[in-house]
């Protein structure tokens, strides 16, 4: 068979290889007469400690004057030393001292695994700047060996830089109390600094609100005026309080110097203007009003939907009424009534607030689009009339409303914005909140590490603090289970409830799988009585979803049947929700995991087949099935084989998150069944369906994501779409790709090439419409911010838009049924995501596509020919997964250190 060429898609995506050091070892500066410890240095030149205790002796640390002074010349002569004794966590220890981080973390992914080795490596990607990963290496190596002296260290001087200072401080003190010569010292004084200059904050803006809620209380004692100079953001906030709280025109006239303050630093006269409105009102029916909104305000107050029944027909207290509802959310109102008491408002202050109520509205009224246009443009309002703790608190509602809707990136940068700010600001208890939105955010990304030193930060912040607190630990509570811990979790929701606050509907999830996992005869209650509060006045209708959800969860484990029924009944209250609310896309995903592996439990394992595939909208395949899922420990894999037999497996024992290769996931008797397969179709359920291994390479198999609906390609004239030699924006620093002239395009007919510039995501869009081959070499990148799945880096077009998302390409169809390579780096793969899952394969099947090959890891420059004799194979009749494992198994036996092609993966 003659063989025509075809393009694929190339990525230069690996490091520096072992050739590589050795070339650039060749090439370096010659020696010079130090040790390759710099251990003779007066000073040390790394503020983080390793774990080779030639390298470990302390010294002051000097940080160097500029980012270019750090390196030095590598002693080579000491260093081949070291290599001939095949000691090459010791050429990392030296190459990491002498300033180059990519040749020592190339020579720690030789050495053997231990905790010496994780805590260097953490150091090296801590000075990379890769906090995330550094982290999580740092607490494994600490649980492990808790007393590890370099990982101590490390964790305080990381989580330091990431703006932890209590955090910190207690690391530190760790370090300190184990009485190391000069590390201890250092220790103590590095947390002695740290605690002083936010005990100093702390105090400041405590002292600030105090003397505010003092003046509330005793409304003769001193108005903290010279203070308010220092923190307008609450002190605005407690003057509109004084304000409704006094009780006669002159208790009233008395916040005139205050409000001359708080107007200068906003640039306006708006509340000296205030004052004189309602100093000049009847006191004789305010009066009684502004007493109980005092007592409003200080939580004191028996009854406050009472006090807003009887505000709402006063008309001399209109004020009043707007600052009771915005205090007490559980009681109804409107738009139409908001809109009304602001009617005559010009005070940006009052207006920035309502905004933000009227967002809350129209989220429980499922619009959430007006919902962020709100928000958003009060967040615009408020940086032009010079409000920054509005901002604070806008920003941080917008990152509650970016996480919830699985947009984590934008809400983590939205959370930071408001760190930053309120830091800035001397915002003590704003700093906390914000800290709690970073811990949220970075939760649902599944960044555990990062995730619990916030927790512990805003813990550590204000312990006296019930909200805080009750938050936190439940928090705590949700990255326990997700770590495989619940007795763990179980300790942390207890202490979540000590103040007596409610579990949430957070921590009524987090009983439903206590329940099962490490139950309580006091769990059904307590999640009955969280279910009964979630009502429409107080949540969303995708919120109202998760409710039925995790009665369903709780439910299925009692009575499998009862449970399968409101799981049921949540999936169908969550169908019209879909296209706009993610709590009810999510909450749809998650009950029919939990209704596979249920079924699954009880060895129902067709049903688990049907459930999986039901799931996935498509029709059960004919011939050979396997079907897979699995939820926090526990696993259903069914198999139909050759001759229809249907095998199933239920396991509950799994104590670790799923890793990026599945082998062994499916057990070896039920893969024997599929050996006389001519091929398997795979129903994976999210988050199975983004990842390599679920079946061996030998089999011929393909995850199945669409109906199967399209039929043999479509009678028209072949049309090739080659994507390459892409111009992404420079700010994404992404390696420049091989050109498109080196894949020979020979035998391509009606070839039509974007390249450079052409090369932007509606021009592709556009010309893949009609193509029957698409080829795609860019890079993909992850950007929660603009899709769930990877993206594909493009040329920007005139509006920077740059990334063809999973998004839009479900929005096109590809009338050409074409066959598509994905060239881009990972292509498949995704960011961990706690529910859902959506990708750029999926959504390529979704438009049209005949098959999809992608890469779940980064792909070499050789990959060309690999894809290229695949398609060759497709095109001369094979089935695209024979075509796969036929090529896969002539590379194994031609290349047998090339792995990678095991972790192509087939959709179709």
């Amino acid at each position: 068979m003659k063989r025509a060429a075809f393009a694929v898609g190339l990525v230069l995506c690996g490091g520096l290889g072992f050739a590589g050091v050795r070339a650039w070892k060749q090439h370096a500066p010659a020696p010079d007469t130090q040790a390759p410890w710099l251990s003779t240095l007066p000073t040390r030149p790394l503020e983080v400690r390793l774990s080779r205790p030639a390298a470990d002796r302390h010294r002051p640390y000097a940080p160097p004057r500029t980012p270019d002074t750090l390196a030095r010349p590598v002693p080579l002569g000491p260093l081949s030393e070291l290599e001939e004794r095949g000691d090459a966590h010791g050429v990392a220890v030296s190459y990491l001292l002498h300033g180059d981080t990519e040749q020592a973390l190339a020579h720690l992914s030789r050495t053997l695994p231990s905790q010496d080795r994780d805590s260097d490596q953490a150091a090296a990607l801590f000075l990379r700047g890769r906090h995330d990963e550094a982290l999580t290496l740092l607490d494994a190596t600490l649980e492990a060996v808790p007393d590890h002296p370099q990982a101590r260290w490390n964790r305080a001087v990381l989580t330091r830089d990431l703006g932890l200072p209590l955090v910190a401080a207690a690391a530190f003190e760790q370090v300190a109390a184990k009485q190391e010569a000069g590390w201890s010292d250092e220790a103590r004084e590095q947390a002695r600094s740290l605690r002083a200059r936010l005990q100093a904050r702390a105090d400041a803006w405590r002292a600030t609100r105090e003397a505010f809620l003092t003046r509330l209380r005793t409304p003769d004692a001193p108005l903290p005026v010279e203070a308010a100079g220092r923190f307008p953001g609450l002190a605005r906030e407690q003057f509109y309080d004084l304000l409704m709280s006094a009780e006669d025109t002159a208790h009233v006239m008395a916040l005139l110097p205050l409000a001359k303050v708080l107007d200068h630093a906003s640039g306006d006269t708006s509340l000296e203007a205030t004052v004189q409105r309602v100093s000049a009102l009847d006191f004789t029916r305010r009066a009684p009003f502004a007493r109980e909104y005092a007592r409003l305000v200080q939580e004191k107050h028996p009854a406050p939907a009472d006090l807003i029944a009887r505000l709402r027909q006063e008309d001399t207290a209109r004020d009043l009424l707007l600052g009771a509802l915005l205090r007490t959310p559980a009681v109804a109102r409107t738009q139409e009534e908001l809109q009304a008491l602001t009617r005559d408002v010009s005070d940006p202050w009052i207006l920035s607030r309502v905004a933000q109520e009227g967002a809350r509205l129209d989220d429980l009224a499922g619009q959430g689009a007006q919902a962020g246009d709100r928000l958003r443009a009060a967040l615009a309002e408020c940086r032009a009339r010079k409000l920054p703790l509005r901002c604070v608190d806008l920003l941080t509602r917008l990152s509650q409303r970016a996480t919830a809707s699985n947009r984590l990136v934008e809400g983590e940068e939205a959370a930071r914005t408001a760190w930053q700010e309120a830091a800035a600001l001397g915002e003590w208890e704003r700093e906390g909140a914000a800290l709690v939105m970073l811990a949220n955010a970075t939760r649902f990304q599944v960044r555990i590490a990062l995730s619990r030193a916030y927790l512990f930060e805003s813990l550590a912040r204000q312990p006296e603090d019930c909200g805080v607190r009750t938050q936190t630990h439940r928090n705590l509570a949700s990255l326990a289970l997700m770590r495989f811990r619940p007795r763990e979790a179980r300790q942390e929701l207890e202490e979540s409830l000590e103040c007596g606050q409610t579990p949430g509907l957070q921590g009524a999830w987090i009983l439903a799988d206590l329940a099962r996992l490490d139950p309580r005869p006091s769990d059904e209650a307590r999640l009955r009585a969280e279910l009964a509060r979630v009502t429409p006045l107080q949540e969303n209708a995708g919120r109202r979803v998760l409710a039925t959800l995790i009665a369903g969860r709780f439910a299925v484990d009692r009575d499998w049947r009862a449970g399968q029924k409101e799981l049921r009944r949540a999936i169908t209250e969550a169908e019209p929700l879909l296209r706009i609310n993610a709590d009810a896309k999510d909450a749809r995903v998650v009950a029919y995991r939990t209704l596979a592996v249920s079924a699954g439990h009880a060895g129902a394992f067709r049903e688990a087949l049907d459930v999986v595939a039901e799931s996935l909208q498509v029709p059960v395949p004919e011939g050979c099935v396997l079907a897979a899922a699995v939820e926090d420990e526990r696993t259903v894999t069914v198999v139909r084989g050759r001759e229809g037999q249907i095998r199933g497996h239920y396991d509950a024992t799994r104590t670790q998150p799923l890793r990026d290769d599945l082998t062994g996931l499916v057990p070896g008797e039920l893969v024997d069944l599929l050996r006389d397969c001519p091929r398997v179709s795979v129903l994976a359920a999210p988050p199975l369906d983004s990842r390599s291994g679920i079946l061996p390479p030998d089999l011929a198999w393909s995850y199945r994501v669409g109906t199967g609906a399209h039929g043999p390609p479509p009678a028209k004239p072949p049309m090739h779409v080659v994507v390459s030699d892409v111009e992404p924006p420079a700010s994404l620093r992404l390696a420049r790709l091989p050109s498109a002239a080196e894949v020979d395009l020979e035998g391509a007919q009606r070839l039509l090439r974007l390249k450079g510039t052409q090369a932007t995501p509606e021009r592709v869009l556009e010309a893949m419409e009609q193509a029957t081959d698409i080829d795609i070499h860019a890079h993909g990148v992850v950007d929660r911010a603009l899709s769930d799945a990877t993206v594909i880096a493009l040329s920007p077009q005139q509006d920077g838009h740059y990334a063809l998302t999973a998004e839009e390409l479900r929005r096109r169809h590809f009338h050409g049924a074409p066959l598509v390579v994905l060239g881009a780096c990972s292509a498949a793969r995704l960011s961990p995501l706690l529910h859902q899952t959506s990708s750029l394969p999926q959504a390529f099947v979704a438009s049209g596509a005949r098959a999809v090959f992608a890469a779940t890891a980064d792909i070499p420059n050789d990959a060309g020919a690999f894809f290229r004799a695949v398609r060759e194979r497709i095109q001369a009749g094979t089935e695209p997964s024979q075509a796969l494992r036929a090529e896969r198994l002539d590379w194994h036996q031609q290349h047998p250190g090339m792995r990678w092609v095991d972790k192509v993966l087939l959709y179709q």
